[in-house]
């Protein structure tokens, strides 16, 4: 039995610094962060026949991430993400190839589901085809062979709204967006007033990510909250993804939310303080609520 079956964007980081090509993508970065954190993970996204690919798949590989679940196209281009960050480690992305938009029913491999026990989707509004049709019946049949399901998110770009994410929602066992790119979605601006909303549209529990002022868990009558950690801030670039791995990985070592939230916040911190999505030492051992 695996941990972890990470679902989304599988990219090749390029940044304006010189340094040389490094796989990145939510479901990437979250897959080599989780193993780096003692679970077993996989990664499961769209790739093109290319060089490019073969670079990510012997990098993951590398890593430690099962790479069995990845699809490649000979119609699709590999995304390549170049990444500008300003003085205060905020990045710019200019993205190219974008096959990771094109994944479809067809790439995702059902047959993988009863070897998992974690969905974890790097971020809605990411997968765009799948989402319009066939995001549903995976979820649907993750939930049939037992799996939690995690979600972040991303900016909305094709303008779906709440609305357009709806059906989804209710079968997000853990929603996790970040507090920037989930307001604009919501009617109201106070993380208290957002999250009652998401739940509203039938969401078990939801954790807002604030950036280094830290993040929140809500359920319908509970509410858990943790301060963010100070760090030297150089590459904001995985900042997330690192805070859903370690809050995944204390949830599925039997850690209450509060301390997953605590190991989150420290992972997300950890993250900022290096360049590059994944490049962070995380360890298990070293956690504020070490993994057992």
């Amino acid at each position: 039995m695996s941990d972890v079956l990470c679902l989304g964007s599988c990219v090749l980081d390029l940044y304006a610094q010189d340094r040389k090509p490094t796989v990145g993508g939510d479901a990437a970065n979250q897959a080599i962060l989780l193993t780096k954190l003692g679970l077993s993970a996989a990664c499961c996204a769209l790739l093109g026949q290319d060089e490019e690919a073969d670079l990510i798949r012997s990098q993951l590989k590398a890593q430690g991430v099962d790479i069995r679940w990845l699809s490649q196209r000979p119609d699709q281009i590999t995304t390549h993400s170049f990444i500008q960050l300003d003085e205060n480690g905020e990045r710019q992305f200019t993205v190219t190839g974008e096959a990771h938009r094109h994944f479809t029913l067809a790439d995702f491999p059902f047959r993988a589901l009863p070897v998992f026990k974690i969905l974890s989707l790097g971020s809605l509004f990411t997968l765009h085809e799948l989402e319009t049709s066939g995001l549903l019946s995976i979820f649907q049949q993750a939930h049939a062979h037992g799996l939690t399901i995690y979600s972040d998110t991303t900016h909305d770009r094709h303008h779906k709204g709440l609305a357009g994410i709806a059906h989804l929602l209710p079968l997000i066992d853990v929603f996790m967006p970040s507090f920037e790119e989930i307001r604009p979605l919501c009617s109201r601006s106070q993380p208290d007033e957002m999250a009652e909303e998401l739940l509203r549209y039938g969401c078990p529990t939801v954790v807002l990510k604030m950036g280094a002022a830290g993040a929140a868990v809500y359920q319908e009558t509970q509410k858990w909250s943790c301060d963010g950690y100070p760090a030297k801030v150089i590459d904001t670039t995985g900042a997330g993804d690192s805070f859903c791995a370690g809050f995944i990985a204390s949830r599925a070592a039997g850690l209450s939310f509060p301390q997953a939230l605590d190991n989150g916040c420290w992972c997300g911190a950890q993250t900022v303080q290096w360049i590059g999505a994944n490049t962070v030492p995380l360890n298990k051992s070293t956690l504020p609520w070490p993994l057992i």
